[in-house]
C-alpha cells in the first residue's frame, strides 16, 4: 500500500506548475476558479507518517489475488485516495482500481478513469485524468499520467488552463510531457497555446525547470507600435549561465530602424553584484544607417565589512539615442549621462567617500558654462558623536574635491565644518543650541581671461554659524481615543555673518527649491561655493489628525515661513541683492474628506511682491469598486503649468477603461495622453491603449499603440502597460 502514499507525492511534484478545475455544473461564465477548499490543517510531522486503510469488504487467497470492495479509502496524513474497488496480484504484483479513482489534499484533487500500481517495477499508472490545484489555481486533463520509481513522470495528452471548463478561454496542450525530479527538469513537445480555440503559439519543443532554480529558455515575447519605431517584436532569451550569473538577450525588430540587440547580464555573489547592459542597433534605417548603442553599469563591490567599492556609468554613441529608441519622458528629458567610481569606508559614526565621476553630455542646447564639471577626484568624511557625560553632540562635515572642465576656470575645493551642540529635552520640547564653524579654501588656475575669479587664486573663507533650534511634540485623544491628533511645532534661529565671495568660483552649488525640508536649513544654497550670510527666524507648524486604527491621517496641515532681519548681500552671479525681509508664506495641507474623496493642497505665497510663487493642488477619488479618478494642478511661477487628470473606470463586468490627459498651459501643448481598454477575468484578460506623448526636445510628439494579452498563471504576451499605467495614473494597482 505504499505506493498510494507514491501517488500523493507524485501527484504534488507533478501539478504545481499547473493551475485548477472547476467541480460541478451549476457554474456560470463568471465564475472562478477556487482557490482554496477552506481547510485548515493541523496534522502533525507524525500524522503524516500514518497509514490508514478502509474498506467494505475484503477478499484473500493465501499467496494469491485480493480483491477489495465496497468504497476504498486510504488516508496518509492530509492526502486520501478513494475507489470503488481494487484487486491486488501478490504473484505479478500488480495492483489494479478499475474504475473511479480519486486523489485530494488540501493543495489539489485528481479524478482518474483507473488506475494501475506494479509494485516490482515501481511504476504507477493513472489512466484518464482530470485535475484541479487549489494553489494556483488551475485544472486540466492528461490521458495518462505515468509515474516511475518516484523520480520519472510522464504525461500524454495533457492540458492546462487557469480558466473553468465552462470558460475555457485558453489552454495550453501538449503532446507528450516529461518530468525528471531527480535532475530538476521538464520537457514537452509539439506544445500550443490556444485563445478562443484558435492556436495562437506552437512550440514543438520546450524545455523547462521544475524545481526554483532558473533556467534557460525563451521569454514571452514583447509587440508594440510606434510612430518613430514603427512595428516592434521582441522574442527575450534567457541564459542561465551559473547559479549567481544569468544573461538576457532580446532581438527587437523595429520596422523602421531595423534590428536591435539588446543584452543584460546579471551577477550577485556575497561579496558583489551587478547589472550591465549593452544596446545595439546596427545601420539604424531613420539615423543615416550610423550605428547606435547603449552601455550601462552598475556594480557593488564589498572588499570588507566596512568598505565598500561603487562603479556606475552610462555610455550612448549619439545625443539624439533616448528620443528616437526609448518611450518614456523621464528618458528622453536627460541632458548628462553619470560615470562615477566610489571607495567608501564606514562605522559607527562616521562615513569616508573617495571617488571621482565624468558626465558625457547628451544635450547640445547646453552652453558651456552650464555643463557641470568633474570631480577628478573627490574625497568626504563626514561624522557624528555623542557625549553622553556632558550632554554634548559633535559633527563633522569635510571634503576635498579638484573640478575640471575644459576652457574655464578650474581647480581644487577644501571645505571642513565642525560644529557642536547641546541638545535639551523638557517633556516633549527639544532645545538645540549650536555652533559650526565653516572653514573653505580654493585653489584655482587656468582662468578664463574674462573671469571676475582672476582677481584672487587661492579666495578662502572662515565663517562662523550660531543656531537655535526648538521644537515640540504634543499630542491630544478625544472622542474616547478614536482620534489622535499631533501638533509640532518649531521654530530655528540662524545667524551666519557677512564674508565677500565673489571672488569664488560656482563649481556644483544651486539655489535649491523652496519646500518645508529646505525651509529649516541653515545655508540658504547647496553646495560650498557660497555660505549665505544671515540673520533669521525660521518658525513652522504641523498638525495631523489620525484615526486610531490607522496609520495614515486623515487630516495634516503644515505652515511655515522666514523672517529675515537685515539684508543678504552673498549671492550667485544670477541673483540679485536679497531685500526682502520675509520668504514666503508655505502652507501644505491633506485631508481625507471620506472614504473615496481625498484632497492635497500646497501653495507658496511671496508677501514681498504678493504674487503666488508655486502652488499644487490634487483631488483624486478611489472606491472600493476600484473607481479612480485623478485631478491636478501645478504652477511655478514663469516656469510651469500644467493641468493633470487620470482615470481607471470599471464600466461594465469585466470591462475597465483608463486615460491620462497632462497638458502644459503655458506651451499650449500636450505633454502626454493616453486612453485605453482592459479585460480582466478570473483566468485572462487584454489591455489595448493608444499614446501620444512629447518625446524629442524639439517638442516632437510620439504616437504609439500597444496591445498585451495576460494569461493568468502563464504569463503575459504583448507590449507590457503596468508601468505607464503605474506611473501615469496614482492609485492605480493591477493586483
Amino acid at each position: 500500500m505504499r505506493f498510494f502514499i507514491l501517488i500523493s507525492i507524485v501527484s504534488i511534484i507533478l501539478v504545481m506548475p499547473i493551475e485548477s478545475f472547476a467541480l460541478g455544473s451549476n457554474l456560470n461564465l463568471t465564475s472562478c476558479l477556487v482557490s482554496n477548499t477552506g481547510k485548515i490543517s493541523t496534522a502533525t510531522q507524525d500524522s503524516e507518517n500514518n497509514l490508514s486503510i478502509e474498506a467494505g469488504s475484503i477478499q484473500a487467497e493465501l499467496g494469491g489475488r485480493v480483491d477489495i470492495q465496497e468504497k476504498i479509502r486510504v488516508t496518509s496524513g492530509l492526502s486520501t485516495i478513494t475507489a470503488e474497488e481494487a484487486s491486488y496480484d501478490e504473484t505479478a504484483g500488480l495492483l489494479k482500481i478499475p474504475k473511479s479513482v480519486v486523489f485530494e489534499n488540501p493543495d489539489l484533487i485528481i479524478f482518474g478513469e483507473s488506475a494501475k500500481l506494479m509494485t516490482k517495477e515501481k511504476t504507477a499508472i493513472i489512466d484518464g485524468a482530470d485535475y484541479q490545484i487549489f494553489s494556483i489555481p488551475a485544472r486540466g486533463t492528461a490521458s495518462q499520467i505515468r509515474v516511475e520509481n518516484g523520480k520519472n513522470i510522464e504525461l500524454n495528452e495533457v492540458t492546462y488552463s487557469t480558466c473553468t471548463s465552462i470558460d475555457n478561454s485558453w489552454e495550453l496542450s501538449a503532446k507528450k510531457l516529461t518530468i525528471n525530479n531527480q535532475s530538476g527538469e521538464g520537457t514537452a513537445r509539439n506544445v500550443v497555446l490556444r485563445f478562443k480555440d484558435i492556436p495562437i503559439i506552437y512550440l514543438p519543443y520546450l524545455s523547462f525547470p521544475t524545481n526554483d532554480q532558473r533556467k534557460t529558455g525563451l521569454l514571452a515575447p514583447n509587440l508594440g507600435q510606434s510612430s518613430k519605431r514603427g512595428l516592434e517584436i521582441s522574442l527575450p532569451y534567457y541564459w542561465n549561465l551559473a547559479p549567481n550569473i544569468d544573461l538576457t538577450t532580446t532581438p527587437t525588430l523595429m520596422a523602421k530602424r531595423g534590428m536591435q540587440l539588446s543584452t543584460e547580464l546579471r551577477f550577485l555573489s556575497a561579496k558583489q553584484g551587478g547589472i550591465t547592459q549593452i544596446d545595439y542597433l546596427p545601420n539604424d534605417d531613420q539615423y543615416n544607417k550610423k550605428n547606435r548603442t547603449y552601455i550601462s553599469h552598475d556594480q557593488t563591490i564589498n572588499l570588507s565589512p566596512n568598505w565598500r567599492m561603487k562603479l556606475n556609468g552610462e555610455y550612448t554613441s549619439d545625443n539624439n539615442y533616448f528620443e528616437d529608441l526609448t518611450g518614456t519622458m523621464s528618458s528622453t528629458s536627460r541632458t548628462h549621462l553619470l560615470r562615477e567610481i566610489q571607495l567608501e569606508h564606514f562605522s559607527e559614526n562616521w562615513v569616508m567617500e573617495i571617488g571621482m565621476d565624468h558626465y558625457q553630455m547628451i544635450d547640445d542646447s547646453i552652453i558651456a558654462e552650464e555643463k557641470p564639471y568633474r570631480r577628478l577626484p573627490y574625497f568626504n568624511f563626514s561624522g557624528a558623536w555623542n557625549n553622553n557625560t556632558h550632554g554634548l553632540h559633535y559633527a563633522l562635515d569635510s571634503e576635498v574635491v579638484f573640478f575640471d572642465k575644459p576652457e574655464t576656470i578650474r581647480g581644487s575645493r577644501f571645505h571642513v565644518m565642525p560644529e557642536i551642540s547641546a541638545p535639551l529635552n523638557f517633556s516633549g520640547i527639544r532645545i538645540t543650541p549650536a555652533i559650526g564653524m565653516d572653514l573653505t579654501k580654493y585653489n584655482l588656475h587656468n582662468s578664463n581671461d574674462n573671469s571676475d575669479s582672476n582677481s584672487s587664486v587661492s579666495p578662502e573663507r572662515a565663517v562662523p554659524i550660531y543656531s537655535l533650534d526648538l521644537t515640540g511634540v504634543f499630542h491630544k485623544t478625544w472622542k474616547n481615543g478614536r482620534y489622535l491628533q499631533t501638533l509640532e511645532p518649531r521654530i530655528l534661529g540662524v545667524y551666519i555673518p557677512y564674508r565677500n565671495q565673489d571672488a569664488f568660483p560656482i563649481f556644483d552649488t544651486i539655489v535649491p527649491d523652496m519646500n518645508g525640508m529646505q525651509m529649516f536649513q541653515k545655508n540658504r544654497y547647496v553646495g560650498q561655493d557660497r555660505l549665505g550670510d544671515t540673520s533669521q527666524i525660521t518658525y513652522g507648524i504641523t498638525t495631523q489628525v489620525f484615526d486610531a486604527n490607522k496609520s495614515n491621517p486623515l487630516f495634516g496641515f503644515t505652515l511655515g515661513q522666514i523672517r529675515y532681519f537685515k539684508d543678504r548681500k552673498v549671492t550667485l552671479p544670477s541673483e540679485t541683492k536679497l531685500t526682502e525681509d520675509s520668504s514666503g508664506y508655505m502652507a501644505m495641507m491633506n485631508m481625507k474628506i471620506n472614504k473615496n474623496w481625498s484632497i492635497k493642497l500646497g501653495h507658496m505665497w511671496n508677501t514681498y511682491s504678493n504674487q503666488s510663487m508655486k502652488t499644487t493642488a490634487r483631488f483624486q477619488y478611489k472606491s472600493e469598486q476600484s473607481e479612480i479618478f485623478n485631478l491636478a494642478y501645478r504652477y511655478r511661477r514663469n516656469m510651469l503649468k500644467q493641468l493633470d487628470a487620470s482615470f481607471s473606470w470599471p464600466v461594465r463586468d469585466h470591462w475597465n477603461v483608463v486615460g491620462r490627459y497632462n497638458y502644459s498651459i503655458l506651451d499650449r501643448k500636450v505633454l502626454e495622453q493616453f486612453v485605453g481598454l482592459e479585460y480582466e477575468s478570473c483566468c485572462w484578460g487584454i489591455r489595448v491603449i493608444s499614446r501620444k506623448h512629447l518625446a524629442y526636445r524639439n517638442g516632437d510628439t510620439d504616437t504609439s499603440f500597444s496591445i498585451e494579452f495576460v494569461f493568468k498563471g502563464l504569463s503575459d504576451i504583448g507590449d507590457p502597460v503596468e508601468s505607464l499605467l503605474d506611473r501615469g495614473i496614482l492609485g492605480y494597482d493591477l493586483e
